[in-house]
């Protein structure tokens, strides 16, 4: 009887679209830690205060979604950017949210670091012409969207 398991050998990783992502969000979470680094944020704190700057008076349940963590590490999160006062949480009573919101110093870091992540994203800096960045990132969005639907 002939064992139904492919062989390792037939397997050529260059085919998997998957593997190929995780790969480059490897090369590409490096550089943002590099970059955000250099105005003293991480990818995710940039995140956030990104989604604030839009989104003002969010709670910790509404940014843990947004930024697809769980509410006790956006919590973690939340409590080291208030610490740097980068950001506000509003005294909330019982059994209600806190609304967070970005104090001047966390406006402030995020003009620092959205340039540095619009040059990060360039089209040349990403190796892409305009046209096939615009496309990637539509394609992103719908694997993002494909993948994050519970249904």
């Amino acid at each position: 009887m002939q064992d139904a398991t492919p062989s390792p050998d037939d397997f050529d990783p260059e085919t998997v679209t998957g593997w190929t992502l995780v790969r480059a969000y490897q090369v590409v979470a490096r550089r943002f830690y590099e970059v955000l680094g250099s105005v003293g944020l991480t990818p995710m704190q940039f995140g956030v205060l990104l989604d604030l700057s839009t989104r003002p008076g969010a709670s910790q349940a509404d940014l843990a979604r947004r930024n697809l963590v769980t509410p006790q590490s956006i919590g973690e999160l939340l409590v080291s950017l208030e610490q740097r006062g980068l950001v506000h949480r509003a005294a909330a009573r019982p059994g209600t949210a806190h609304a967070v919101t970005l104090t001047d110093d966390g406006r402030r870091a995020l003009a620092r670091a959205v340039p540095a992540v619009r040059d990060l994203n360039a089209p040349g800096a990403l190796g892409l012409t305009a046209e096939q960045a615009e496309t990637l990132n539509t394609l992103l969005h719908t694997l993002r969207r494909a993948l994050s639907d519970p249904s």
